[in-house]
């Protein structure tokens, strides 16, 4: 114990502490390299500091400066732990080129199984015409035995539930959301006794650019289910984010969730939400169609678990256009917590517009969010928002290319000008939907002035340097 608490022993203990945190920052690559060097002077600083106080000291001068040199070891052992867990955290935000199937069992909510052995010998439906299906019932099987009908029909398979023809149904969670046209307490009346998870690598689909010298598109899926954010899902939030680096300007633009476009996998018209049946990459390819625009990335968010952002951040303000007292909203500013910002998110039935106002309210809740990461907020809150990052959020941008954003808004600090345009339309009710051709649906029918116009706007966003 003499010898490590020498004062050479704790000097070096201390520098080589600060040279573990010079180089976690260099390879966090967020700070300009203005502030790393500021940070390495003052480390050096208080190295030499720590040494003039220390040599030929005597005994009381000696234990203070002990002291310190311990709390400025603890200060930097901290800092490295707090840089370290920012760079896990960059690189867990970045997609590593997979997507999740969920095969999952569905049972009544009222029914008697509670556990796989209870359908030992019963029928259940699947969808055997999935991809996916013969590894999902292989894996069943060897946890029960059980007669498996195949049925291919959406509508008589989830009637064939509900009237207790069949003990349970067997199919991809992602397909499970279209039960919901057709019973909309589908996943009120169910509940799921097994799941199996298949991931699979999928390519990277991405159209790299400079993001801090060129213009560029991501397209934001908003999902809402359990498992990874991975999880092959109906697409419910669908926005593309039109970032200009050099003019400082963003445009979001919504495309409502029932408009009525072809999709890139099916080649025929049907629910743009439904574009996310077959991936988030079908749901890019679909837009890019139909828009005629380039999508150079994607964002895949669980808003559900994204809301918990909201409170790291310490909460958001937020302008409603009226009162929604049942929310205990006022119309003007609100300050709103994660539970509060999620409900004023969701909600439709007190708008005459429904989901025209829903997807401008959503837009509010992101604009709040980028306004409290790019102020001094996102520094004082930072610990708080990596707990809560992990596991809600995924993109297939690089961490380099994440990181070049960061570093470009702390070198500069700057004011973005951020504006919100929709596409719009009018509901009608059609049968003949690509994923349920069968069935008469409420879809939103594309005025073609809302999409020209809004195109536009994207690309005077995109040329206006």
């Amino acid at each position: 114990m003499n010898k490590l608490i020498q004062w050479k022993v704790m000097l070096v203990i201390q520098a080589l502490i600060s040279i573990v945190l010079a180089v976690l920052l260099i390879q966090l690559n967020v700070l300009p390299m203005m502030y790393i060097i500021m940070i390495i002077v003052l480390e050096i600083l208080l190295g030499v500091g720590i040494f003039f106080l220390m040599r030929n000291a005597q005994k009381v001068r000696l234990i203070i400066s002990h002291l310190i040199s311990l709390v400025i070891s603890m200060v930097l052992i901290v800092g490295c732990m707090v840089v370290s867990k920012g760079n896990n955290a960059i690189q867990g935000l970045t997609s590593d080129h997979t997507q999740t199937n969920r095969i999952s069992l569905y049972v009544l909510e009222e029914s008697s199984y509670q556990e796989l052995d209870d359908l030992k010998n019963q029928s259940i439906e699947a969808n055997i015409n999935d991809e996916h299906m013969s590894d999902a019932i292989d894996a069943l099987n060897k946890k029960v035995k059980l007669s498996i009908q195949g049925q291919e029909d959406y509508v008589r398979m989830s009637n064939d539930l509900y009237d207790q023809k069949t003990a349970g149904i067997y199919m991809n969670e992602a397909q499970s959301a279209l039960f919901d046209e057709i019973h909309e307490d589908f996943h009120e009346k169910t509940r799921i006794l097994y799941t199996y998870e298949i991931t699979e690598k999928v390519e990277d689909f991405s159209k790299d650019v400079s993001v801090t010298q060129n213009a560029f598109n991501i397209f934001i899926s908003g999902i809402d289910t359990t498992g990874p954010v991975s999880t092959v899902s109906r697409s419910d939030v669908n926005m593309i984010v039109t970032v200009n680096p050099q003019s400082k300007k963003i445009l979001m633009t919504s495309i409502p969730r029932d408009y009525y476009v072809t999709l890139a996998n099916k080649g025929k018209k049907d629910k743009l939400t439904h574009a996310g049946l077959a991936g988030v990459e079908n749901s890019v390819k679909t837009l890019e169609n139909f828009l005629n625009i380039d999508i150079n990335y994607y964002a895949r968010v669980n808003f559900t678990s994204l809301i918990q952002m909201v409170d790291a951040l310490g909460g958001i303000e937020v302008y409603s256009d009226q009162d929604i007292p049942k929310l205990g909203i006022h119309e003007g500013i609100n300050q709103m917590d994660g539970k509060k910002a999620l409900s004023f998110s969701r909600e439709r039935y007190s708008y005459k517009s429904g989901d025209n106002h829903r997807v401008q309210n959503q837009q509010k809740v992101l604009e709040a969010m980028l306004n409290k990461m790019m102020s001094p907020a996102i520094i004082t809150n930072y610990s708080s928002i990596l707990d809560h990052i992990d596991g809600c959020f995924e993109t297939n941008m690089t961490s380099d290319e994440i990181t070049s954003l960061i570093k470009m808004q702390l070198s500069d600090m700057s004011s973005w000008d951020i504006q919100q345009i929709q596409l719009q339309g009018h509901g009608a009710m059609l049968t003949g939907g690509a994923y349920m051709p069968g069935n008469r649906l409420y879809y939103m029918i594309p005025d073609e002035d809302s999409v020209s116009q809004c195109v536009a706007q994207i690309k005077e966003v995109q040329e206006n340097h």
